[in-house]
């Protein structure tokens, strides 16, 4: 029984993600990120726009967050579920919040070990190859794992080799981070891309099957 429900609850999670939609606004957070780390980079740390721009970093973060979630349900309100219907799995909140709790331990040790390991070199920069393998564990575990969509690994395989590259080409940090955000926002924009490219082919509205 137990493994009838965690199939069914990775159908509703794939069938989540089986419009693409999810991916380009990501990509879309991305070239913001790529934007913010580049302008701060430029700009210095002790300029006022800089001190002005790492102050406003968390409602950034959190704001671009919020609108994101919003523009995501407006999207599939009108483009995924007309097509396909609305599926929601209930879960167990308990289950849930011990989930993100170990998801975040996860993830804080392995940024721990990242860190460690990249102050043997000096000529690494820890921040980028840190969050190369940040992202590529969340789409790896959170993503690939609960939902059993491949295309997720192979971002997961971009993100740690890309995170890697980067750490030592010698850029420093914030152009290092401007690229890897607009790297990876243009791979989450083309997979997301031609996943709705594909869904839009095989779902048409009903009006446009019946016309047909």
């Amino acid at each position: 029984m137990k493994d009838e429900t965690t199939q069914i609850e990775q159908r509703v999670k794939r069938y989540w993600y089986s419009d693409g939609i999810g991916e380009m606004i990501g990509g879309v957070m991305f070239f913001l990120l790529a934007v913010y780390f580049s302008l701060q980079q430029y700009l210095g740390d002790e300029s006022f726009m800089g001190e002005m721009l790492q102050a406003g970093f968390v409602l950034l973060l959190i704001g671009g967050i919020f609108l994101a979630r919003r523009l995501i349900n407006f999207l599939k309100t009108r483009v995924t579920y007309p097509r396909t219907g609305y599926i929601e799995y209930r879960t167990n909140n308990r289950n849930l919040n011990l989930m993100r709790a170990l998801t975040f331990v996860v993830a804080m040790i392995v940024a721990a070990v990242s860190l460690l390991v990249a102050r043997k070199f000096d000529s690494l920069d820890a921040m980028v190859a840190v969050t190369g393998l940040l992202v590529a564990f969340i789409f790896a575990v959170k993503q690939g794992l609960t939902s059993g969509v491949g295309r997720f690994y192979f971002i997961s395989a971009l993100s740690l080799a890309l995170g890697g590259i980067l750490s030592v080409s010698g850029f420093a940090r914030g152009y290092n981070l401007g690229l890897f955000y607009g790297l990876m926002g243009l791979v989450f924009v083309i997979s997301g891309g031609l996943t709705l490219k594909s869904y839009l082919r095989e779902n048409p509205l009903p009006t446009e099957a019946g016309n047909e």
